[in-house]
């Protein structure tokens, strides 16, 4: 609930891809469009035909931005260092509604132009593979009335454990339904069922997940399964924000691999002058699932947060706790197959560069974090530092690991209203091999 710069996300931009397929924290995406997907379109493109006067096709909506990425991965040790550029963006078609229903399209695209090094293992691989990535993002019919919300198609998921990790050129995608309900005000239940995953370096899905990272498929996860296939994942929560107060409560199942239960709360008070303090709290509670493809799985993360805020402005202190469990899988650690790797999970001390789930191992963390708008808003600067004490074991050697980070980002006005230009720096110290990792991000980007 309370966590801050965390993603990648240039200025306001993946919120407005999101508005792309966002009803109750929604989006989609992929390359060829499943059959599902195409007979939803088809199905919609013919109600749409059939009465136009009624908004289908009077009431659609053209959205999407250009961005431009400049990206540094820079080691002290081995490997070698790396830098990638790559330029593309989004483009999303959504129709009107005829008696709730309405289909969406979004098209991403990520190219390299021919700028990067002929040598692969100095390319960073993460913005647009190694070369180009075009797709399909999304393409889905739903049915939205009267408090519910039916989604069958190519999807983006705003959940906590399943989520765009839209940290790079094209958003992590989903292949499924959803389905979500408003029964009173302030209260959401969803529930979903996906069977085929498109990484963001992927241009189509396939039944895999960031624990099948390998060569040029998934780009970024942290493997573990190579060659594998995954059956997908299914999930219930419920999220209910009323006042100062936000709760969320959330069970997956992550079939062959674990089933996880996962709750979080916060509260801001109201304060003098302006001035709220806030608190929170989060557990997960994790078994294995059928297979258990990665071996035994028995992890249990405790957190709490505390903080003040002032209008935008956001000042936290967290903490995650993650015991030790010697024969589990990573000594403890979480199983998480469409975070791993992605440093996009919603524990509290999870940074730019690493979180306590990606480093598979176990041990406990602290993370400060302020965010901070200057001039009218137009700048935002957001930095963090963390402090990771991991359990030693054969699978991992540091006994602890830092993370500074700072992410600057100004957006303009006028006539360039929708322009921003982003710099993310993070340093990451006393990592296992590669000792010092330095990160740079810039990124220019257009909404529309």
């Amino acid at each position: 609930m309370i966590r801050m710069g965390k993603h990648d996300r240039a200025g306001t931009a993946a919120d407005k891809r999101g508005k792309a397929g966002r009803e109750v924290g929604i989006k989609g995406g992929w390359k060829r469009p499943s059959g599902l997907a195409l007979g939803a379109l088809f199905l919609a493109m013919n109600i749409g035909s059939a009465d136009a006067a009624t908004g289908f096709l009077s009431g659609m909506k053209v959205t999407g931005d250009l961005r431009a990425y400049d990206f540094a991965r820079l080691y002290s040790g081995a490997p070698s260092s790396q830098h990638a550029f790559a330029a593309g963006g989004a483009i999303n078609m959504m129709s009107g509604a005829v008696d709730g229903f309405s289909a969406t399209a979004s098209f991403y695209a990520a190219h390299s132009l021919g700028l990067n090094n002929r040598n692969t293992a100095l390319v960073d691989g993460t913005l647009a593979g190694y070369g180009r990535i075009d797709t399909f993002g999304q393409a889905f019919l739903q049915y939205h009335a009267h408090g519910v919300l039916l989604r069958a198609g190519d999807q983006l998921l705003n959940t906590p454990w399943m989520n765009p990790s839209d940290a790079r050129m094209v958003p992590a995608t989903y292949q499924g339904l959803f389905a979500a309900i408003q029964p009173v005000s302030g209260l959401t239940v969803s529930a979903l069922r996906i069977t085929r995953y498109k990484s963001r370096t992927s241009d189509g899905f396939s039944n895999t997940d960031l624990y099948n990272a390998v060569g040029s498929v998934n780009v970024g996860g942290t493997g573990g399964l190579p060659g594998g296939t995954e059956p997908g994942a299914a999930a219930v929560g419920a999220n209910y924000h009323v006042a100062g107060l936000k709760t969320a409560a959330w069970g997956y199942q992550f079939f062959n691999l674990a089933k996880m239960a996962y709750v979080e709360g916060s509260y801001t008070f109201g304060g003098a002058h302006g001035i709220a303090p806030l608190v929170g709290a989060q557990y997960v509670r994790e078994t294995g699932s059928g297979a258990q493809d990665l071996g035994h799985v028995d992890a249990t993360v405790y957190g709490a947060i505390v903080g003040v805020k002032h209008g935008p402005d956001l000042l936290t202190v967290g903490y995650n706790d993650l015991p030790a469990h010697p024969g589990a899988f990573g000594n403890g650690d979480v199983v998480s197959p469409y975070t791993t790797g992605y440093a996009t999970d919603p524990l509290y001390t999870t940074s730019m560069i690493q979180g306590m789930v990606d480093r598979k191992t176990s041990g406990h963390a602290v993370k400060v974090a302020a965010t901070a708008f200057f001039l009218q808003r137009q700048l935002r600067v957001i930095a963090g530092y963390a402090r990771y004490f991991n359990t030693v074991y054969a699978g991992y050697g540091a006994p602890h690991t830092d993370e500074t980070d700072l992410d600057v980002t100004y957006f303009l006005k006028g006539a360039l209203t929708g322009l921003s230009l982003r710099d993310r720096v993070g340093v990451a110290y006393h990592l296992p091999v590669i000792q010092r990792f330095i990160y740079n991000r810039i990124m220019v980007e257009y909404d529309f």
